[in-house]
């Protein structure tokens, strides 16, 4: 038949769950351009449809009116749903002309499966403790795959437990939760009714809800010890049973892990670089394989996901200049194609929309404390002669000081006084917040054409002067990667930037526009600051 299942998979491929107490869910959401942005960025987020799931499994597809993240002190889970997928074709058909369908109940039975023959296998892991040791003992998660199946639509939970071995962190009567997976119900069978809005209900999907957020410890971790630098207790006395004696508590960490201050040490005083406390925490990895059962699915291609539990996002109305797509995209062996075809105006968005995303990035850490602790001392013969900013702020010889030659030379930077205690960090999201708009980077490769290109790092570049703990003022400045070398933009971004410099430098000058004539995107942005600023006054 024309509809045989060939291959299954799973939509999305890849999904980041996140952490919460709460028995609430955020609700689904997308990030918009909106008509009146904040003062520090102008992403907002707007509801989409959300799935809630009823007693029995089933799906209820509703429209939220706002979006919450907490619920009192609990803060709410991210806990995305995944929708399982089929390619169809004539037996012998070549894969490129195979049609991709949902995988729904309709679609088993003509293929002569029922939802019992779909089974799903589920592996989850966390590996951090067994990196940082170099200890493979200390991986926790499911030994073996935790399986359900398509008729099953409860929760089946997910225990964290030791591999077999001599000496166990978790003790064999105790498990670490992360989590629960549910096979949801199709409801959507009705003939001629599977759409609910936007929602397909004939969909077979299933569910990760991720962790609480809570951490666990050896005895010794749940002593508060102000000698050592822990006033409080590391975690709750119920959650410190893990085995002083298994290879955690104690370790040293490799040189590979990095930044050291990700896990707890015994001694708080001398800094997290000393030996382990012994603390783990419920994130983790998750893998999904779907497949059909029985002899006719044996040549039926399995799908497959995962799922990366991480903590909170506590700035989601902020897009980051580097995302996990843009990651993503720099290892595709088509992104030099692609870049080709981007000119013109679709490069003017890409850069203004880069740019307004990196200025919501700034938006969000204080610049005068980076300096202070991760800018390098400039070599002397590198200095600048005299102090741009006439020996207002500490430290002139270090990055983004007084005689930095990357500064620009027509802002002079006062120093920091009760009035203006963050007079860089002010500084850095006036300038970003120009450079949002396509007209401000206009202006400035129009005055300084290769600035842009001599202040943005390259990708991966690490200079000679730098280590893990301190950089130069190149941008993004002192933030870190995994391993806590710089952050950099990735190659795509880095050749698409060279490209829009070199094109805004080839356009016809023409005669100057009047100083009036601001883009659209900048007069809204006006419009909504000037509104902030005339609530404030009347409230005042």
């Amino acid at each position: 038949m024309a509809n045989d299942i060939r291959r299954l998979f799973i939509t999305p491929p890849i999904a980041v769950a996140r952490l919460g107490s709460s028995t609430s869910a955020v609700e689904a959401y997308a990030w918009a351009d909106v008509e009146v942005p904040r003062y520090d960025g102008k992403t907002t987020l707007v509801p989409e449809w959300t799935l809630a799931v009823e007693p029995d499994g089933s799906v209820r597809p509703y429209m939220p009116t706002d979006i919450s993240f907490r619920d009192g002190d609990h803060i709410r889970p991210v806990a995305p749903f995944f929708e399982i997928w089929a390619s169809t074709g004539a037996e012998g058909s070549a894969p490129d002309t195979w049609v991709d369908a949902p995988l729904s109940e309709k679609l088993l039975d003509d293929n002569g499966f029922q939802l019992g023959d779909v089974f799903l296998s589920v592996s989850a892991a966390n590996r951090k403790a067994a990196r940082r040791a170099g200890n493979p003992g200390l991986v926790f998660g499911t030994n073996t795959p935790l399986e359900l199946t398509g008729a099953d639509h409860g929760k089946h939970f997910i225990e964290g437990r030791s591999p077999p071995s001599t000496r166990p962190m978790i003790p064999e009567d105790k498990s670490i939760p992360l989590g629960h997976v549910q096979f949801l119900r199709s409801t959507g069978n009705a003939e001629g009714h599977p759409w609910f809005g936007d929602v397909n209900l004939e969909t077979l999907r299933f569910r990760l809800w991720p962790a609480a957020g809570s951490f666990y410890g050896p005895p010794q971790a749940a002593e508060a010890r102000p000698e050592l630098g822990r006033d409080q207790p590391a975690v709750p006395t119920e959650n410190a049973f893990l085995d002083d004696q298994a290879g955690w508590y104690g370790a040293a960490t490799l040189p590979i892990v990095a930044p050291p201050n990700t896990y707890d040490s015994i001694d708080s005083n001398t800094g997290s670089t000393g030996p382990s406390l012994g603390v783990v925490d419920d994130t983790c990895e998750v893998h999904f394989k779907v497949l059909l059962a029985g002899q006719a699915g044996q040549d039926i291609r399995p799908g497959r996901a995962a799922a990366f539990v991480a903590p909170p996002d506590f700035a989601p109305d902020r897009r980051p200049f580097l995302s996990v797509a843009d990651e993503f995209n720099d290892r595709s062996g088509d992104w030099k194609q692609r870049n080709d075809d981007i000119n013109g105006d679709e490069l003017d968005d890409w850069i203004e929309d880069f740019f307004e995303r990196a200025y919501e990035t700034v938006s969000l850490f204080n610049l005068d404390d980076y300096v202070l602790r991760r800018a390098i001392e400039i070599p002397a013969a590198d200095l600048k002669p005299d102090d741009l900013d006439k020996g207002n702020r500490p430290r002139p010889e270090f990055a983004l000081g007084g005689r930095d030659r990357l500064r620009n030379p027509i802002f002079s930077l006062p120093g920091s006084t009760q009035q203006l205690p963050l007079p860089l960090t002010r500084h850095a999201r006036m300038r970003h917040r120009d450079l949002a708009d396509l007209q401000g980077l206009e202006r400035l490769v129009g005055s300084t054409p290769n600035r842009i290109l001599d202040l943005v790092r390259p990708p991966f570049f690490v200079g000679p002067d730098e280590t893990r703990g301190a950089s130069s003022m190149q941008m993004p400045p002192f933030m870190r990667q995994s391993n806590a070398e710089p952050l950099t933009v990735v190659g795509w971004q880095h050749e698409l930037l060279k490209k829009w410099v070199a094109y805004t430098q080839t356009k016809p000058k023409g005669a100057p526009a009047p100083v009036t004539a601001i883009s659209e995107k900048a007069a809204r942005r006006k419009e909504a600051v000037l509104a902030s600023l005339d609530v404030g006054k009347k409230k005042g």
